[in-house]
């Protein structure tokens, strides 16, 4: 049961202050901040001044609250010490209290101005790639993580509260309540910690001439067979392709593909990548008219909180078909290309392949060829410098 209002906060006081509402303050003894402990109840809003004598009242401690203090509180402690409820009514009305001898001095919460280091470099990247020397696709959803930072820190600060984005000295300022700076910090903790994975990609890209020319493409049910082991579903269908290969390597499934036909690696790299940063790979050669042979990579992976990993791929293969000119001045040029969005857990090979070409000689014979892409990513753990 709440207990009746009381009608007075010190026999003393000067001026008697009005009856406070359902009230109940039970303590056993005298006793500092941490002693006895008491319940008290303010069921409608209550000046702040009142609260903090109530507090007081059956204690030897005396409180001087600031002359400009105009909050309310309302609420319900039951079983607190004196320092508990101070740091419960308190804090969230922003403010603070200073115990000097026997007088607690309670004032507003001055705001605090703390460094916080944002390790990440200052370039901003961006995916591109040019197909046989005249067409150039740049991607536009490049993140930019100071300016993401910057928005969502003023999001999480108090209407006074300020932020300062230094570039150069890789450093955001912030000044706010502890408790907003308190936010401030987890959330800075949890961007660094998946702004800094890191993705090793190892990335081939191989070409098939495929033995048999009137073939559709790759029997990957055959592959599948060749391999020692393997964690991936068969394909359903003879031909069908996994989505990808658990429980093997890149170099296995190359000696698969070797009884398919004649197997020649185009490119064979090892790509670093940032989480969500794309990393970009060319090789190749430019001829003096316009037109290119080689290949052009650029993966962008990201390290989703289960672990899986999401990367977004295009990759572009180009070749000259012909020396005669086209009707744009270059030489013809075969592109062959795929682009798409892939989830894996990092150690599996992802598998894109079906860029089937089909060539006849002079002499009339037939070839055909299947481009095949096998990206198989691991997760770097970070360096930790010695001291």
């Amino acid at each position: 049961m709440i207990a009746a209002a009381v009608s007075a906060l010190d026999s003393q006081t000067a001026v008697p202050l009005k009856p406070l509402p359902a009230i109940q303050l039970e303590t056993e003894r005298d006793a500092r901040l941490d002693g006895p402990r008491f319940s008290l109840g303010f069921s409608r809003p209550t000046p702040i001044a009142d609260v903090l004598l109530l507090l007081v009242r059956d204690t030897r401690l005396s409180v001087v609250p600031d002359p400009g203090l105009n909050q309310r509180f309302i609420g319900d402690l039951k079983n607190v010490t004196l320092r508990e409820a101070l740091d419960l009514i308190l804090e969230p009305l922003g403010l603070d209290y200073a115990v000097r001898g026997q007088v607690i001095r309670v004032f507003p919460r001055e705001l605090e101005t703390r460094l916080f280091s944002i390790d990440h470099v200052i370039t901003q990247r961006t995916g591109r790639r040019t197909l046989g020397g005249a067409t150039e696709i740049t991607s536009t959803d490049a993140p930019d993580l100071y300016s993401d930072l910057d928005a969502a820190i003023r999001a999480l600060l108090s209407s006074e509260g300020r932020v300062n984005v230094d570039r150069t000295a890789a450093l955001l300022q912030v000044t706010d309540r502890a408790s907003r700076l308190a936010r401030v910090e987890q959330y800075l903790e949890a961007v660094m910690h998946r702004a800094m994975r890191q993705v090793q990609i190892d990335a081939k890209v191989v070409e098939i001439e495929l033995r048999d020319p009137a073939s559709s493409g790759i029997d990957w049910s055959a592959v599948m067979r060749a391999l020692p082991r393997s964690g991936a579903t068969p394909p359903r269908t003879p031909g069908s392709v996994p989505l990808a290969l658990a429980g093997t390597t890149p170099t296995a499934v190359l000696e698969a593909l070797a009884a398919q036909g004649t197997v020649r690696v185009l490119s064979n790299a090892v790509v670093p990548a940032m989480n969500n940063q794309p990393a970009m790979m060319r090789v190749g050669m430019q001829a003096a008219q316009g037109s290119a042979d080689g290949v052009a990579l650029s993966v962008t992976p990201l390290v989703a909180a289960d672990g899986l990993i999401h990367m977004s791929v295009s990759a572009s293969v180009t070749r000259r078909v012909g020396d005669e000119p086209a009707p744009g001045g270059a030489p013809p040029v075969l592109v062959r290309e795929a682009d798409t969005i892939v989830r894996v857990r990092q150690g599996d090979t992802v598998l894109m392949t079906g860029l089937v070409h089909e060539t006849t000689d002079a002499d009339r014979t037939r070839r055909k060829t299947d481009l095949v892409i096998l990206l198989t990513p691991t997760l770097v753990e970070p360096q930790v410098a010695a001291r």
